[in-house]
Order: structure tokens, then C-alpha cells, then sequence
């Protein structure tokens, strides 16, 4: 019966097709499911600790993770954000780089590394779309740096509110193009590289301009796209 519901979790799966695990055949979706076991984090639950052994890959099936890293005096830096389709903690180290957090509810299938590594041995793409993932990763990564070390605050803050729009399904931007961010100002900042004061600043401004509207939960409507797109630098 377990199996039954694993192979249907993984048939009826909204990301699939976006995930590595899109290199399985449907025809062995049960081995697939036996791989795998879905778990669901609260929103601000501690996924993984950065420097904990690293025993598994998770890949979102829905809601947004943050990744941060951690100084000893607590001093810490946000170094990413992952959405659904996307993996995260891989175990291919001894122990977890980052700490992952919840921002929203989330569902992610969670792969033992022995699971994942049969897996692998079975349906070799898997390890290719993995590589492919992670090229994305690194090219994220690459264009953080530019922007933390070139951009200005108001650059910063109009790329990041493309980025996010970017990432986020197209189903989940209502009608009147309005938003809502899962992470607070303070977040953005960190990410950013910026204060918060700083961040707040730049959205009242941009609001001023006609670029955005800000409503009283903190959501946010792009109004303008393509002078957004100009004020980031693009």
C-alpha cells in the first residue's frame, strides 16, 4: 500500500518536471517512490544545520527555503533561496555547507545519500540534470557576487524583485501582478548585502515612482516592469 502511495505522490508530482528526478521514467515511478520519502517542514523550522553530517538531498515540491551560513560570534549570511522543483543540501561532502530554513509551509521529498546513490547507479541522467542544477546554481552564484560588489542599493532591490518574479510561477502572481515575499525586508537585506533601513528606502522610492505599489500585508505589485527592469541596471 505504501508503495502504491509513493508511486502516485510521485505521478501526480507539480514539479517533476522541473526536478532531477524528471530522469526516471514514468514506468519505474515505484522505484522512484521507494527512493524517496516526503516530509513537510512548518514554516521557520531548521531543515538542516550547516556542518551537520550531510546523509541527504531534499527537492522541493512546494514552498521557499533560505540558506545561510553562520560566524562564530552569530554573525550570519543569507546565500540563497530555493523554490520548488529545486534541490538542496546535497550530500556530496561529509557534512551540510549551509543551514537551510523554511520561510513558508514546505514539502520535500527527502533522498537517503545510499538511496540516491542506487538510484543514480540505475538512471544515470539523474546525475546530469544534478550537474545541470548546480551549473545554475554557480551561475546564481556568479551573478550574486556581481551584484553585491557593483550594483547600487536601488539596482540591488529592482534585480532581486525581477529575480524573485522570475522564479516564481506564473500562476502565483495574481491578475493585478501583485506579489508577496516570504522573506522579510531584514531578509532581503541580508541577501542583498544591504540594511534594512536601506531596503525599505529604495521600495518607498520606487513606489513613489510609479514602479510598484506596496499594500498594508506587505505585498508587492509591480506596476511598471520595464522601468523596474532600467532602474536595476539591466
Amino acid at each position: 500500500m505504501q508503495l502504491m502511495e509513493a508511486y502516485a505522490a510521485c505521478m501526480a508530482c507539480p514539479v517533476r518536471s522541473n526536478s532531477f528526478c524528471d530522469a526516471v521514467p514514468m514506468s519505474d515511478l515505484d522505484s522512484l517512490g521507494k527512493a524517496r520519502r516526503l516530509i513537510r517542514f512548518n514554516r521557520r523550522q531548521t531543515i538542516v544545520c550547516e556542518g551537520a553530517p550531510a546523509t541527504a538531498l531534499f527537492s522541493i515540491v512546494s514552498g521557499v527555503v533560505k540558506l545561510y551560513r553562520s560566524l562564530a560570534d552569530g554573525r550570519t549570511q543569507i546565500t540563497g533561496f530555493r523554490f520548488p522543483g529545486e534541490f538542496f543540501a546535497a550530500p556530496h561532502s561529509g557534512r551540510y555547507t549551509t543551514t537551510v530554513e523554511a520561510l513558508t509551509s514546505v514539502e520535500a521529498c527527502c533522498f537517503p545519500r545510499s538511496r540516491l546513490n542506487r538510484l543514480s547507479q540505475r538512471f544515470p541522467e539523474i546525475q546530469t540534470n544534478l550537474i545541470e542544477m548546480n551549473h545554475q546554481h554557480l551561475a546564481a552564484a556568479e551573478n550574486q557576487i556581481f551584484l553585491l560588489g557593483r550594483k547600487t542599493a536601488r539596482e540591488k532591490v529592482a534585480s532581486f524583485l525581477l529575480w524573485y518574479r522570475e522564479k516564481l510561477d506564473q500562476e502565483k502572481i495574481s491578475e493585478d501582478r501583485r506579489m508577496s515575499l516570504p522573506m522579510t525586508r531584514t531578509e532581503v537585506a541580508d541577501f542583498l548585502g544591504l540594511t534594512t533601513e536601506t531596503v525599505s528606502r529604495v521600495l518607498t522610492g520606487l513606489a513613489r515612482e510609479k514602479m510598484l505599489a506596496i499594500d498594508k500585508s506587505h505585498s508587492i505589485t509591480l506596476l511598471d516592469v520595464a522601468s523596474l527592469r532600467r532602474a536595476s541596471g539591466l
